[in-house]
């Protein structure tokens, strides 16, 4: 059994800045940490999925190193089209990178190999799979490890049209690598800011929210019409037996009682 967090999308700025003026992406990283070192049992990871900083600044990684003290429980780092995988790498010598340019790892645990996968087009907001990505697939999905896969960019439609414009070029490439690839279980994408449950290449597919800001769900198919909310914060939970697909569950950041039947 594994037990995998997704935290995605915190866009955190410089220590006291607040992004849009408006949000506290902080506070909200420090509330989503709080939730995770609070859960019993605790994870066995947390997958931090891309847009781990808004402008890629290493006043801002250097913002995350210090919140990120604060998880009792490893963590492994990936970039988004907002991160600056030079700067990211740079400022976490430390993660277990791959050789090259990409920011790409591979971590294990009990129930297989999670596969975090660079997908940044640097200068641009959408992302794309291709052969340097590939290769590194091939050369690290062993044929006796099931394995997930993370990317920040979704290689499926979402239905809100801003959010699509910007989404993965190569999916139809990646989904025939996946076809020649059963070992792989399902796929983990950010960068929507929205709880998003799909299918790709016939595995489940899910997009993380962010702990933050949301974006708002607007299905008119007008891509002019991109807009954030403060809906609620959340995470995934990964729930991953061996042998077995994962069971996912949205967690929300904020806290509610508990309250057992039996009471």
């Amino acid at each position: 059994m594994a037990r995998i967090v997704q935290l995605s999308d915190l866009h955190l700025r410089a220590a006291g800045r607040l992004l849009y003026r408006q949000i506290d992406t902080a506070g909200a990283l420090a509330q989503a940490i709080a939730r995770i070192n609070a859960l019993s049992p605790r994870p066995d990871l947390v997958v931090l999925s891309g847009d781990l900083a808004n402008a890629g600044s290493a006043a801002e990684y250097a913002h995350l190193r210090a919140q990120l003290a604060a998880l009792a429980v490893p963590w492994a780092l990936m970039p988004g089209n907002h991160d600056d995988r030079a700067a990211l790498r740079a400022a976490f010598p430390e993660q277990p990178w791959a050789a090259g340019e990409l920011a790409q790892q591979r971590r294990e645990c009990d129930a297989g190999d999670l596969l975090l996968v660079d997908t940044v087009v640097p200068g641009e907001d959408g992302g794309a799979v291709g052969e340097a990505q590939l290769a590194w697939l091939d050369a690290n999905l062993r044929a006796d490890r099931d394995a997930l896969l993370f990317l920040h960019h979704p290689p499926v439609r979402t239905g809100i049209a801003g959010m699509d414009a910007i989404g993965l070029a190569g999916a139809e490439t990646l989904a025939a690598w996946l076809h020649r690839h059963p070992r792989v279980r399902a796929l983990f994408c950010g960068h929507v800011h929205r709880t998003i449950f799909s299918e790709f290449a016939g595995r489940p597919l899910a997009i993380a929210p962010s702990p933050a800001h949301q974006i708002a769900l607007d299905l008119s198919g007008d891509a002019a019409a991109l807009a954030w909310t403060m809906e609620p914060g959340g995470m995934l939970l990964i729930d991953w037996p061996a042998g077995a697909p994962p069971a996912i569950h949205l967690l929300p950041v904020a806290t509610a009682p508990v309250h057992r039947y039996a009471d």
